[in-house]
């Protein structure tokens, strides 16, 4: 019989509620939830119900401690993430942490180091790192297909409110780390960017904040220049009206590819062209197998803390160009 990660929910909002548990739902030959926690009784209480009346805990503290609990999805405000991974760790708990890797470059840094210190497996939950549509973009670029890649533009244009879904979160409001929807969305394009095109040499941006309501900025263009000498512009902007776009344009000599959402475009100079199908899951189904394969099977995890790390790397050299004024170097 395949065995089950016993598996506990510190964190029950929008992310653990939306994105996570209808893929633990998919999966559950695989993992079975144990126990959830979330300070307000009442959040906590209504979880647990909706996973089939498990523990619920108001303090993650008490849940570490549970015996029934082999390993923790951590799906907090993003402050929080770096004190809750190292005691997490201390318990001999496996780490499924939800990106960004934490509220600044300081924690960021000092997690980099768990690796030596702790046996356990440490996921940083990124799902545009699992997601098929960027994977087969990624495998269009590796056979060369439209020649060689000379630049790349990335268009997200959204309106968040504050009064629905993501923009409502209290804690993304008033956030206590720097850089509010473009540090907490944004490393998800960078994060597939650098999968795509490598390490990013120098950046420069200009940041707005249209919306304060939804927190600061909630507008960013970046200009990126990769080692690999290709040029990437990179447009996020969370206050748009009536327009909604997220393309991912790649650009070589022998022809174009656009993704966009989950289907693929390939045009080529030789006027034929392909449509690639890239739905999925939203690539979470996919993370939590490979969180699985590295408790069960021993295997290495795609996304690291040191992916993490270097996602935030450009994201606060973005915010620090657009405050300076200037071109920012990434070492």
């Amino acid at each position: 019989m395949q065995r089950k990660i016993k598996l506990g929910i510190i964190g029950t909002g929008l992310a653990a509620k939306i994105l996570h548990l209808p893929a633990l739902q998919r999966l559950n030959s695989n993992f079975e939830i144990t126990a959830v926690c979330n300070h307000t009784e009442k959040k906590a209480k209504e979880f647990s119900e909706l996973v089939g009346g498990v523990k619920y805990y108001l303090d993650y503290k008490d849940l570490l401690k549970d015996k029934n609990v082999e390993a923790v999805d951590i799906t907090l405000p993003i402050n929080l993430n770096y004190r809750v991974t190292i005691e997490s760790l201390k318990a001999h708990k496996h780490i499924f942490l939800e990106k960004p890797l934490a509220g600044s470059m300081v924690e960021a840094k000092k997690m980099l180091g768990l690796k030596t210190e702790y046996e356990q497996v440490m996921l940083l939950a990124e799902n545009f790192r699992y997601r098929k549509v960027y994977n087969s973009v990624k495998d269009l670029l590796k056979k060369k297909s439209i020649g060689k890649v000379y630049a790349a533009q990335w268009n997200v244009f959204y309106q968040v409110t504050s009064d629905r879904d993501y923009g409502a979160t209290k804690w993304r409001q008033k956030h206590k780390y720097v850089g509010g929807f473009m540090l907490d969305a944004g490393v998800h394009n960078i994060a597939a960017l650098r999968m795509l095109f490598g390490e990013v040499k120098s950046v420069t941006a200009f940041t707005e904040s249209i919306n304060p309501k939804i927190g600061k900025p909630d507008t960013m263009s970046v200009q990126m220049i990769f080692s690999s000498g290709i040029k990437v512009i990179y447009n996020l902007f969370f206050t748009v009206k009536h327009h909604w776009e997220n393309k991912l344009l790649v650009f070589g000599d022998r022809g174009t590819i656009e993704a966009n959402d989950d289907m693929i475009s390939l045009k080529l100079n030789d006027n034929t062209s392909q449509i690639i199908d890239g739905s999925d899951f939203g690539g979470y189904d996919d993370e939590f197998m490979d969180f699985y394969n590295a408790i069960v099977n021993r295997k290495k995890v795609k996304s690291t803390f040191i992916d993490g790390y270097k996602d935030m790397e450009v994201v606060f050299a973005a915010l620090k160009s657009a405050e300076k004024n200037k071109v920012i170097q990434i070492k």
